[in-house]
């Protein structure tokens, strides 16, 4: 929820927009302190607004990188109330009390666009505009940020004036023109809006065009120019920024990476980063579709994936996120994973978002969109089971692809994966898993919507590890990871990790490894072994790569050597002999449970 009372604020504008233009217009931005000089100011000073330009870098505008609106992620629910973005700020912004229903849905309500002074009833009648819009943005420096920046810009309820409800047409003839180009109708918020467009653009370290610049200290003169305004807290540095991934090295050999738990292992994990990472994503320890979605998505942006409780944030784990003064913190799942409790402890400590969804597909999706921006490569994997999408996500870390979850018992894949995938730019994808995991409609449906698809299934968990390795590693590998094919918090914790290090993960059995991922460690010419779990949970033969036996062959059968007819008699010597009929069907020697009688009976 917004931390400024923003119905009191349009309050202030229903008289601003009654007075003559020239007057000083009350805003929430305005604060009645001496303004500091300009030089001095920072943060949380007061400045003149006549000043405010000059807190701007001045610069042309970068076109030089594509601008597409999907880059900015809209309307997500980041305190996971049930109400996005888009209904935060008309529940806000109403005049008049509203109490949201099922669903987030608003009845009630009144908006008064301080664009064009106009009163509506009907939200259908409402846009919520950026009021720096994010083409502008883009063009001014957002084009720079991280996907996780680019959330946080377009969702921005932090300070009243970022997202404003206006009339949608007036909202649309602005488009993407900035205060050069276009300034509501509204005579009386001219003063008001140009304030607020540098405060944004102060707020988040854009730049502005010498037109833009220009029109912005004529607006910002006279009355207008003497109204002192609070400067906000900065979301994006002005100098390159300190974050970076840093991973403490492997020693050559095998390095067990665990702890007394599931959480005590992620914690180990994490401890590998060095202080200053991009992000950090926290998902519920309890089951696995939230992390393994997030997995790729931590080992892209450079950061851990940390496990906690539902209902809090442990100690260590908490003191874990303040030792990685991450950029982001990211929660991962809805409230029933990861409690608004828990959230809030770690907002405390660094900006924070949830990303949720209704179900665990959904979840995943909201994690891709938010992380990814492009991407040639897609693995899907199915989100009905743990085993495919962890062995999948070293290999996407390699090629910087994300894991998708479906279900993969379904025979499609739904509109939003497929949009998902058409707005990465996705060429080519892979199946992690059998038709047992992904199903064949799904590969035949991705096939017909134009995409190269190739299946990486083996027979089993643990061969479909080796054949992801095969597929994915051509020319081998300096790391691998290896976990317990039989259960998933292990495993997890190690997952960003080494996608993160673009390094294979496999899957092992308590105490050997299958021969396909004997073969395939033993071909990557690793020289660095990572064992996520301790000896009780993947033994020290397994860690070693010492090869599962092989089953036993089954006993030989006689084979009769003459063709033999359905239901005739066969001497008892001849018991539990095989024949073939004529055709080559399979017969046995036996009796029935309704005759004890000899006879060539169907195999």
């Amino acid at each position: 929820m917004r931390l400024t009372d923003r119905r009191a604020m349009l309050s202030l504008i229903a008289v601003t927009l009654t007075i003559t233009a020239g007057n000083t217009p009350a805003a929430a931005s305005v604060a009645a302190a001496a303004p500091v000089a300009v030089q001095a100011a920072a943060p949380g000073d007061t400045v003149a607004a006549s000043s405010l330009p000059s807190l701007l870098t001045e610069r042309a505008d970068d076109t030089s990188h594509t601008y597409s609106r999907d880059q900015f992620t809209l309307w997500i629910d980041a305190d996971g109330d049930g109400c996005d973005t888009r209904a935060e700020v008309l529940i806000a912004e109403s005049t008049t009390p509203i109490t949201p229903g099922a669903g987030c849905s608003l009845t009630g309500g009144s908006w008064l666009s301080p664009y064009d002074g106009e009163t509506w009833t009907s939200p259908s009648d409402v846009d919520i505009d950026h009021l720096v819009p994010l083409k502008d943005a883009w063009i001014s420096g957002a084009w720079s940020w991280t996907p996780a920046q680019r959330t946080q810009y377009a969702n921005d309820l932090d300070v009243p004036y970022a997202l404003i409800a206006v009339t949608d047409n007036v909202n649309q003839s602005k488009g993407d023109r900035d205060p050069a180009q276009w300034m509501p109708p509204a005579a009386g918020f001219d003063c008001e809006y140009a304030i607020d467009w540098v405060l944004v653009k102060y707020r988040w370290s854009l730049t502005a065009d010498p037109a833009e610049r220009a029109a912005l200290a004529s607006q910002l003169s006279g009355t207008c120019g003497s109204t002192t305004v609070t400067l906000p807290a900065r979301q994006i540095a002005t100098t390159a920024p300190t974050t970076q991934t840093v991973i403490a090295p492997f020693a050559d050999g095998i390095t067990r990476v665990y702890g007394t738990d599931r959480y005590a292992t992620a914690l180990t994990a994490s401890q590998r980063y060095a202080p200053g990472v991009p992000a950090v994503f926290v998902a519920t320890g309890a089951n696995f579709p939230d992390a393994l979605a997030a997995a790729s998505a931590a080992s892209l942006l450079g950061g851990p994936l940390l496990l906690t409780p539902a209902d809090r944030v442990p100690a260590n784990v908490a003191a874990e996120v303040r030792r990685l003064a991450p950029e982001h913190v990211f929660v991962v799942g809805g409230t029933g994973a990861v409690s608004n409790a828990a959230l809030a402890a770690l907002a405390a400590i660094a900006p924070t978002t949830r990303l949720g969804g209704t179900d665990r597909y959904a979840t995943g999706l909201t994690i891709v969109n938010t992380a990814f921006t492009q991407s040639a490569n897609a693995i899907i994997a199915t989100g009905r089971g743990f085993a495919d999408a962890l062995t999948a996500t070293g290999a996407a870390g390699s090629i910087g692809a994300p894991v998708i979850l479906v279900d993969g018992s379904a025979r499609s894949v739904p509109s939003t994966t497929l949009a998902t995938l058409s707005r990465l730019g996705v060429t080519t994808i892979g199946i992690a898993g059998g038709a047992g995991a992904v199903s064949d409609g799904i590969l035949n449906q991705l096939r017909g919507a134009g995409y190269g698809v190739t299946r990486y299934g083996g027979a089993d968990r643990y061969d479909t590890s080796a054949v992801i390795y095969r597929g994915f590693f051509p020319a081998g590998a300096t790391h691998t990871f290896l976990a317990t094919g039989t259960n998933f918090p292990d495993a997890l914790a190690g997952a960003a990790l080494a996608g993160r290090l673009g390094a294979p993960m496999f899957s092992a059995k308590p105490n050997c490894v299958p021969a396909s991922v004997h073969d395939a460690i033993a071909g990557t010419g690793a020289t660095k072994h990572v064992v996520m779990g301790g000896p009780g949970v993947v033994g020290d033969a397994a860690a070693a790569n010492a090869v599962c036996a092989s089953a036993p062959p089954p006993p030989a059968q006689n084979v009769y050597p003459d063709p033999v007819t359905a239901g005739a008699f066969c001497a008892s010597a001849y018991a539990g002999w095989i024949g073939y009929t004529s055709t080559g069907i399979k017969m046995v020697c036996s009796t029935s449970p309704t005759d004890s009688r000899l006879r060539w009976r169907k195999a």
